[in-house]
C-alpha cells in the first residue's frame, strides 16, 4: 500500500508532537477504516507480519516515546503501528534498491599465479589451456588463477607466446602500456624498462590496443614499436632475428663488444670481467646455434682479437682493438 503524501506528513508531525487536533482526527478517521487489510509484507527473514510489526513497534517506541503527544492508548498504538508501516515501506524500498544495484557487475579481484625466469636459461611455461609461453632472461609473468575462464597474462620482460585457439575465451597480455588480444596465434612481446615496447607477430592475427584508444591489427611478419603513446607498424623479414632466441640461437648483427658481453652474461648466467675501453671499435656479426659458452668464445676468437678464461661462473675477457 502506498500511503498518501498528506497522511505521511500528518504521521511525521504526530511523531514529532507537532500535529494539530484536526490532523489527529484525520489520522484516526483514516486508521479506523482498516489499514490492516491493505498491508502486504514480504520479509527477507521470512518473519510473518505480526513479528515484523512487533519488532518495529518496539524500536519506534524506544526512539519516540519522549516526543509523542499525550493521546489515548489506542491512538498511541495506532500511531506507532503506522510508523512501523512507514519504516517497513522504507526498509522494503532499501532492499529493492540493493536488489537492483546487485545486478550491476561488481569489480572482481583477480588472483594471479607468478612465473619467473632469471638469467642463464630460457624457461617454458605450459598454461592450463595448453598455450606455451617462453620466458627470456629476467622475465616474469602473472597468470589469472581462473585461467580457463579468464585467459589473462601480465608481462614484465620479453616472452614468446604460442596460444591455443579458443574463440570463446580471448587470450590477453597486459604489458606496460599495451593490451594484446588474440584467439590463437604466435607472437613476441618485449616490454623492457626505459625501452619502447615491441610486439612482433609470427603467425595468426593480433589486436593491440593502448590506453588512449588506439588499435593496431598485426598479421604475420609485422611488428609494432610503441613509445610515448605513439605506435609504428613495420614489416619484418620472414626469419627475423627477433625470434632467434626462441630456438636457442644467438644472433649478433654488427654488435659492439659491450652489447656482446651483456648478451653472454644473460645467456649463460655468468659474470664477465674485461679490459674493454670506449676506444674499442670491434663489432661482431654471426649466428650461433645451441653452443656452449666455451665453444662460442672459441668461435668469436676467429672474428675478434681477444682471449678468455673461464672459472665456473666467472669469465675473464681480454680484448685488443680491432684493426
Amino acid at each position: 500500500m502506498r500511503i498518501p503524501s498528506v497522511l505521511s506528513g500528518i504521521i511525521s508531525r504526530i511523531l514529532r508532537g507537532k500535529a494539530s487536533k484536526e490532523e489527529l482526527q484525520q489520522f484516526n478517521s483514516w486508521y479506523g477504516k482498516g489499514i490492516d487489510s491493505a498491508w502486504h509484507i514480504h520479509d527477507y527473514k521470512k518473519r510473518n507480519k505480526a513479528q515484523v510489526e512487533s519488532e518495529m513497534l518496539q524500536n519506534i517506541q524506544r526512539a519516540t516515546r519522549a516526543q509523542l503527544p499525550r493521546v489515548a492508548p489506542k491512538q498511541e498504538f495506532a500511531i506507532w503501528k503506522i510508523a512501523a508501516g512507514l519504516a517497513l515501506l522504507v526498509g522494503i524500498g532499501f532492499v529493492a534498491i540493493r536488489s537492483v544495484q546487485s545486478t550491476v557487475p561488481e569489480t572482481v579481484e583477480i588472483n594471479y599465479l607468478a612465473f619467473e625466469n632469471s638469467k642463464g636459461m630460457i624457461k617454458k611455461v605450459r598454461l592450463p589451456d595448453g598455450s606455451i609461453v617462453s620466458l627470456f632472461h629476467d622475465t616474469n609473468i602473472q597468470v589469472a588463477e581462473n585461467f580457463s575462464q579468464n585467459r589473462l597474462v601480465k608481462l614484465s620482460g620479453e616472452a614468446f607466446f604460442e596460444v591455443k585457439r579458443d574463440t570463446l575465451h580471448p587470450f590477453r597480455v597486459e604489458s606496460a602500456n599495451l593490451t594484446t588480444e588474440v584467439l590463437g596465434t604466435s607472437f613476441l612481446i618485449k616490454n623492457l624498462v626505459n625501452q619502447a615496447e615491441l610486439i612482433a607477430v609470427k603467425t595468426g592475427q593480433v589486436k593491440v590496443s593502448d590506453q588512449v584508444d588506439s588499435v593496431f591489427m598485426l598479421t604475420p611478419n609485422l611488428r609494432l614499436d610503441y613509445s610515448d603513446q605513439v605506435g609504428s607498424v613495420s614489416s619484418m623479414p620472414e626469419n627475423d632475428p627477433l625470434f632467434a632466441w626462441t630456438k636457442d640461437v644467438i644472433v649478433f648483427d654488427t654488435t659492439s663488444m659491450a652489447e656482446m658481453i651483456k648478451t653472454l652474461e644473460d645467456w649463460y648466467g655468468v659474470k664477465i670481467t674485461h679490459n674493454l675501453t670506449v676506444a674499442n671499435s670491434c663489432e661482431i656479426s654471426g649466428t650461433y646455434e645451441k653452443q656452449s659458452l666455451e665453444n662460442l668464445l672459441q668461435l668469436i676468437q676467429y672474428s675478434i682479437p681477444m682471449s678468455y678464461h673461464i672459472d665456473g661462473k666467472n669469465v675473464t675477457l681480454s680484448f685488443k682493438n680491432c684493426p
